[in-house]
């Protein structure tokens, strides 16, 4: 018998265009709105994605004598990931291990993941890498000058301990028990069909660049049918200089998502939701 949990989903309604308005036909929109849906917990993933402990804590944080001052030049994301990790996530994350809900850590590479035994057997289950579709183009350095120029970053930075990990997993937030972890798209499907899920919650850094773009991400799993959804509040945004004020990127993202991958939940009311649901018997 399934184990069923409704809750709510927002949703952005993109209708209907108000050509009174001319170029700002969209004023018409009618924007955001609620509908109730049924979630099978036991078909249904919570990815906590590409979350990294900068080494930074509100102790050292902003400080020369911090442990990574590197980045603190053009990180931006630091204090809003710091807050991410110690405040919204951890409760998100304990409701679903109490509810049996299955917890998929996307990580950033194998550096910081192959010491832990569920990345372990995850790399055995799994097996080999399939052969790829195409063969990239040579890498002629086209990528590294872009983000050289983008971010003011120099090869090695002069202040920091190259050694000095930034990307392990938070405290409190490590991989446990059954939990998968993982890196590419291929792993995560095979790891997800052989446990029956086809639905994803996607929470982590960085809503507008990570969760839609990179392995794993929600562009590559949409294209496999899976059904995604994102929490609000359990996400952050990339933001720039325009956007730092009212974190505008982050509302556009949340929006971006609604019309182009999936639906959102909104953090508070996932946790009520998944306090309540019946535990695997």
């Amino acid at each position: 018998m399934a184990r069923t949990i409704t809750l709510l989903h927002h949703y952005y309604r993109g209708y209907p265009a108000d050509f009174s308005a001319g170029p700002a036909a969209a004023r018409g929109f009618l924007g955001w709105d609620t509908v109730p849906l049924d979630l099978d917990l036991d078909r249904t993933a919570l990815l906590m994605m590409h979350l990294p402990d900068a080494g930074l804590r509100p102790e050292s944080a902003w400080r020369p004598d911090c442990p990574r001052p590197d980045l603190l030049g053009t990180v931006e994301w630091v204090p809003r990931t710091m807050r991410l990790v110690t405040e919204s996530l951890p409760p998100l994350a304990a409701a679903a291990r109490r509810a049996g809900l299955q917890i998929a850590h996307i990580t950033m590479g194998d550096s910081y993941a192959k010491a832990y035994p569920q990345r372990q057997r995850c790399i055995e289950e799994v097996g080999n890498a399939p052969a790829p579709e195409c063969a990239p183009l040579p890498d002629e350095g086209w990528e590294r000058e872009r983000l050289q120029r983008a971010y003011h970053i120099a090869s090695t930075p002069p202040d920091a301990d190259p050694a000095t990990p930034w990307n392990l997993f938070p405290p409190g937030l490590e991989p446990q028990d059954n939990d998968l972890v993982c890196y590419q798209s291929w792993e995560l499907h095979l790891l997800l069909a052989a446990r029956n899920i086809n639905t994803l919650i996607y929470t982590g850094w960085a809503l507008n660049w990570c969760l839609w773009f990179s392995p794993c991400g929600m562009t590559d799993m949409q294209r496999l049918n899976y059904r995604l959804f994102a929490v609000r509040g359990a996400a952050v945004a990339i933001e720039n200089h325009e956007s730092a004020d009212t974190e505008g990127n982050l509302d556009y993202a949340y929006w971006m998502t609604a019309v182009k991958f999936g639906m959102l939940f909104d953090r508070p009311e996932l946790i009520a939701a998944l306090h309540d649901a019946p535990t695997i018997r």
